[in-house]
């Protein structure tokens, strides 16, 4: 950062006025530039926290006293001796450049953060997106028919998986106690309970099952109680 004159009346524009954090804290702002930045400083959050980070520099250079401090560097035969004190306005101008350095370095590593952010959610996308296309595999909803005495309705969704079939069953008007089961019949006539469970006080449930064979390997489904009674049925 390039520091002019402390004090000089500033023609900065709106996208300039971060530079003047460092000025504005060590009191170095002319009038209109100290309303500017003042006002900047209301809305820009980045200058916000960074005034938190530096804010106390002035008590520092306070507690340094005129001449800069007790610094001490090393000497040829190795003892100490005070440094040489720089004037009052460079050491301003010196602490300023440091504030814009600073600003600088943390500006540019945010932007390789937000670029390394934004390659990894492209990669992500390139993986993770056919998963997501894939997360609506084809279904084929069955509504199971009511036997003659019996008003259940039964909607079965057959959901398609790489291992098989899940079912999906939507039941109203069931049973209110006992055991339900939903049987698959395949091809070759072979039976199998690919689902269970106990009604409920409402006589709806909703509940998902399973099976190996593939959607278009069951012939036909059944709704039974556990003791065998066939309450709806359907082929596929």
């Amino acid at each position: 950062m390039t520091t002019g004159p402390i004090g000089a009346t500033g023609t900065t524009g709106p996208d300039g006025l971060h530079v003047l954090l460092g000025a504005y804290v060590l009191g170095g702002l002319s009038d209109d530039d100290h309303r500017a930045f003042s006002e900047h400083l209301r809305t820009c959050t980045q200058c916000q926290a960074e005034l938190g980070q530096v804010s106390g520099l002035p008590r520092l250079l306070h507690l340094a006293g005129p001449g800069g401090g007790p610094h001490l560097a090393p000497t040829e035969a190795g003892a100490t001796e005070p440094a040489i004190h720089e004037p009052d306005d460079a050491r301003v101008a010196r602490l300023l450049d440091e504030v814009g350095r600073r600003r600088r370095r943390r500006r540019a590593w945010l932007a390789g953060l937000t670029s390394a952010a934004a390659v990894l959610l492209f990669v992500a996308g390139a993986v993770v997106g056919p998963g997501l296309v894939a997360s609506n595999p084809p279904t084929t909803h069955i509504a199971a028919i009511a036997l003659p005495g019996s008003s259940v309705k039964v909607d079965v969704a057959l959901v398609t998986r790489g291992w098989g079939t899940q079912l999906d069953i939507d039941c109203e008007d069931m049973p209110r106690n006992g055991e339900l089961l939903l049987w698959v019949t395949d091809h070759n006539g072979k039976k199998s309970s690919v689902a269970s469970w106990l009604a409920t006080p409402s006589g709806y449930s909703r509940v998902t099952g399973a099976t190996s064979l593939r959607p278009n390997e069951i012939q036909s489904l059944e709704v039974r109680t556990g003791t065998g009674r066939l309450l709806a049925a359907a082929d596929t």
